[in-house]
């Protein structure tokens, strides 16, 4: 029956019990294709029931109370009335009729038989009948139409039918009059039985193909065996069996008050269960009942526990003996066959429960303590499930419904998430989604119950099972909490279509086998990397550092899949990297992974890099299943069926769990400390934990970072002596920021944390606002002024002379303050590209004047200011100085800059008094020669010198 996927599945250990009692199956339920087991009244090959040995009948007759009921209506005391079996198809009335028709055909056997079981039921009615003799039955299926009219089946089975059929055809009338058959049977009384009446009648044809009204003419003579049977028992006893009372046929009797057998008593259910259990075992009744209970005691427990622990405790034995009185079925599965399964409107028709029972205990009977309904495994049809569906008139709605739940098993399996119960849940789930309206499925303690065998099931892990394949069975469909009930439906639960397919490994990895052109290969890990990313990435504030985060194979392989501003040739800003899986082990693992990784594959800028690591104790984020899934269900919901409402509706509820699992996978971070290129294992690391209040107040793990650095491992007193070290050397802010990209290659030597060149622009303003340094910015001196009052105020001041942006700022120039003037904050502009030949001073001691030049000494004012003017040194009181003075001067024009640094090269202290200082300009304009003028401190007394040519002389 079962085509490609199904699962091949061990024979199982059968049941030691079973073994003991020995409950056996009658014989004709034992061959390979178990017969029909419905009783037919007569058959055209003679085999129907009337046809056969009454002891036949007999030995498959259970005496329920609707038995006695129609035996009593044959006794010697019965009622003048006639009898009336009202039901539904399968409650047994043509095995009733058969009953009643060997009960006067063979009254001793069927008296016998009575007797015996009046014994052992302790039935006086069985044990005292007394059946009326010399009635003849006639008993006929009418539904065949092999008698359109009913006094011709009467004139054929009639001992004397012919003689009366004769006088009844000389007589001329339409149909035989009430006193040509009271003659009839008053020579041979006549018990009439007549099954499936009903149909019958509501299908006879108004008019008759010579004109005879069948309908009104079979209501007329109905009517009149109806009154004789009420008015001569003694000659008729009239039996039909009809559906229900809404038909003219039931109509026609019911005026006479009949004797009803309706199947609906008190004990009618239990003398049904009975009944089945006769007609199938042939052993049942001789099994001891401790027996059974000590075998179903497990099942009974928590039947009353799950199902009925709302009852009072005086209950509690009546529950548990209704499990023993139905083995080996389960109490739910006769009632989910019985009330709904098979009285469903699709079942009226070929339905047969003892057929069903017998394929199922043949399948299943010897291996489990009682059946349930998990044991119709979708999977296997020894189980039962063919004799199940062919009894099923609307088979074609139910063999979708199988389809669809043994699809629902392979994609468990395909998942990896099958269960120790996942086959029985799915089995069971589908037997109860037959049911029609709102019986259909089944509730959590249904599903228990159904699994349970042996040994009680705990209920949480029932639980966990049953959520389990709920996720992963795309048509199941009820509530998520599982409080309500369960069934599979035609059409595809969204929710579970999202898991069960996220649950498929065999989608998400590339190469694996069962890829098909809907595979999703890598798409998992792509899409944390991109979540992950996202949640790094502050949206309304931009960190200082770039978010990178890395792949599964980070350790071999990091900068597969990233665009190039990820890898360390596009770096310009620092960079975050997030290291996915978590670094433990023993002491110090941090700076020997960390190092080492740094050194294979980062070729520079390698102190730009700060590490975001993984929660200590935990599951790389590739590695954990959990967060594979919700990964998974997110990227499905928000990408890949985007385009379908229905799944692009459920994308909040599936992304929310992995943003909320990812923001706790990561409370640490490193920045390096010490390098070693030589030995990488030797390095440091500054390994701290996230400020988890900072990550609140400035919403993004980036920032935190950010701040945490510079609170934390920023010493703003070592970098102000790194600028210092750059400033005695004359050296752009540019060289000092590409240099602090890189660690200190002395591995004694502490890298400064690199935190941007912004700000670490900011921080050499601050320096200078200290006044330690002079900047020198486009040819301009900016430093600290003397009537500042503190570091704010200079800050206030050299800030928007000398950040104009990081550009612009990397072209600064640091310079020592004695380099550039002892309190003069702004220094002349000075023109870094000569124009014209011609020196403004000529070489000291000389006295020559450059054609073109002009000389003018400048005399100084006062010791310690720095003075214009010839190298011959004066003083402001005439006298010379008692040690020579030494000349310095460039050997060739050069740059301010170098200019600046001449000083440091040539020794000169920085609190020296310069005796004289010429500086030689070639190709200054007037407003250049004025600007330098303007610069120059109040104080100082020079001349003045200049060599021009005028433009037009007269």
């Amino acid at each position: 029956m079962f085509e490609s996927g199904q699962v091949a599945r061990p024979r199982e250990k059968r049941a030691t019990e079973r073994t003991v009692l020995n409950l056996q199956l009658r014989s004709e339920f034992l061959a390979a294709q178990t017969p029909g087991t419905a009783i037919a009244l007569r058959r055209s090959d003679g085999s129907g029931a009337i046809e056969r040995p009454p002891q036949d009948i007999l030995e498959i007759t259970y005496p329920t109370a609707d038995i006695q009921t129609a035996l009593r209506a044959l006794s010697t005391t019965r009622p003048a009335k006639p009898v009336v079996l009202l039901g539904d198809r399968g409650r047994g009335k043509s095995h009733i009729l058969a009953v009643m028709h060997h009960a006067t055909m063979s009254p001793d056997v069927v008296e016998q038989w009575a007797r015996g079981w009046g014994v052992q039921a302790q039935s006086q009615v069985l044990q005292t009948l007394t059946l009326q003799r010399g009635f003849h039955a006639v008993s006929e299926v009418v539904l065949n139409n092999e008698y359109p009219l009913l006094w011709e089946l009467l004139f054929d089975r009639h001992p004397r039918g012919a003689f009366f059929k004769g006088k009844f055809t000389q007589g001329g009338h339409p149909y035989p009059p009430r006193s040509l058959l009271e003659e009839m049977f008053a020579a041979q009384p006549i018990v009439l039985v007549l099954d499936e009446f009903q149909k019958w009648f509501d299908g006879l044809p108004a008019t008759g193909p010579n004109g005879i009204p069948y309908k009104e003419v079979a209501s007329g003579f109905v009517q009149i065996l109806s009154e004789l049977a009420s008015d001569r028992p003694d000659l008729l006893t009239l039996v039909i069996s009809v559906l229900n009372n809404n038909t003219d046929a039931f109509q026609q009797v019911h005026r006479n008050a009949p004797i009803i057998v309706n199947f609906q008593g008190p004990t009618a259910k239990h003398d049904r269960l009975l009944l089945l259990l006769h007609r199938l075992f042939a052993n049942r009744a001789q099994i001891s009942n401790n027996e059974v209970q000590g075998l179903v005691a497990t099942y009974a427990r928590e039947r009353y526990r799950l199902r009925f622990s709302h009852l009072s405790g005086a209950e509690q034995n009546r529950i548990l003996e209704e499990v023993a009185a139905s083995w080996p079925f389960a109490p739910e599965l006769i009632d989910l066959l019985e009330d709904q399964v098979l009285m469903a409107q699709a079942a009226q028709e070929t339905r047969d429960l003892i057929r069903i029972l017998a394929a199922a205990f043949r399948g299943r009977g010897e291996l489990v303590p009682l059946l349930t309904p998990a044991d119709f495994f979708v999977d296997q049809d020894t189980c039962g499930v063919q004799a199940l569906l062919e009894s099923i008139a609307a088979h074609g709605v139910q063999e979708e419904l199988l389809q669809i739940a043994q699809r629902n098993l392979e994609s468990l399996t395909a998942q990896g998430s099958t269960t120790t119960h996942s086959r029985e849940i799915i089995s069971a789930l589908w037997m109860r989604s037959m049911s029609p309206g709102r019986y259909a499925g089944g509730t959590r303690a249904d599903l228990q119950l159904d699994v349970t065998r042996d040994a009680p099931i705990d209920d949480n892990a029932f639980l966990d099972e049953l959520l389990k394949v709920k996720d992963g069975s795309i048509n199941i469909h009820g509530s998520d909490d599982l409080q309500g009930r369960l069934w599979f439906g035609r059409e595809e639960n969204a929710k579970t279509k999202v898991r069960s397919t996220a649950r498929n490994d065999r989608l998400w990895i590339a190469g694996s086998a069962g890829s098909t052109s809907t595979s999703y290969p890598g798409k998992d890990v792509e899409h944390i990397r991109n979540t992950l990313r996202h949640i790094l990435v502050p949206e309304t504030r931009q960190a200082v550092s770039r978010v990178v985060v890395l792949g599964p194979d980070w350790e071999n392989d990091p900068w597969s899949g990233l665009d190039a501003a990820d890898q360390p040739a596009g770096w310009t800003q620092p960079v975050l990297i997030v290291i996915p899986s978590p670094i433990d082990g023993a002491p110090n693992q941090i700076d020997r992974t960390l190092g080492t990784w740094l050194v294979r594959h980062v070729p520079a800028k390698r102190n730009t890099v700060r590490f975001l690591l993984s929660t200590a104790g935990g599951r790389g984020v590739y590695a954990d299943r959990d967060l594979l899934f919700a990964a998974r269900c997110s990227y499905l919901t928000s990408q890949a069926w985007r385009d379908d409402p229905q799944y692009r509706g459920l994308r909040d509820e599936f992304d929310r769990p992995l943003r909320d699992e990812l923001r706790t996978r990561f409370d640490r971070f490193a920045v390096l400390n010490t390098w070693n290129f030589r030995q990488p294992e030797q390095c440091r690391f500054d390994a701290e934990r996230l400020d988890g209040q900072l990550v609140r107040d400035k919403g993004s793990i980036p920032l935190a970072v950010d701040e945490q650095v510079r609170r934390d491992l920023f010493d703003p007193n070592e970098f102000e002596r790194r600028v210092i070290d750059y400033a005695r050397n004359s050296q752009e802010v540019s060289k000092l920021i590409d240099d602090l990209k890189e660690p200190p290659p002395n591995p004694t030597n502490t890298a400064i944390p690199f935190l941007g060149e912004t700000f670490l622009c900011e921080e050499v303003l601050k320096v200078a606002a200290n006044g330690r340094v002079v900047l020198n910015v486009a040819g301009s001196w900016v430093a600290r002024l003397p009537e500042h009052a503190d570091q704010e105020e200079a800050l206030r001041y050299i800030r928007p002379k000398a950040f104009r942006g990081t550009q612009e700022m990397r072209q600064v120039t640091l310079v020592m303050p004695a380099a550039a003037g002892s309190t003069a904050v702004s220094g002349p502009t000075i023109p870094t590209t000569p124009t014209i030949p011609g020196s403004l001073f000529p070489p000291a001691g000389t006295g020559a004047q450059t054609p073109g030049a002009t000389t003018l000494p400048v005399q100084p004012q006062g010791t310690g200011s720095t003075a214009v003017g010839p190298t011959t040194p004066t003083t402001t009181g005439g006298t010379a100085p008692s040690v020579p003075a030494e000349v310095c001067s460039t050997p060739t024009p050069t740059s301010i800059v170098n200019l600046i640094g001449s000083f440091d090269q040539w020794g000169v202290p920085s609190d020296a008094s310069l005796d004289s200082v010429r500086l030689e300009f070639e190709g200054m304009t007037v407003q250049q020669a004025k600007a330098l003028i303007q610069r120059l401190p109040s104080n100082l007394r020079a001349k003045l010198e200049v060599a021009f040519r005028r433009n037009n002389p007269q």
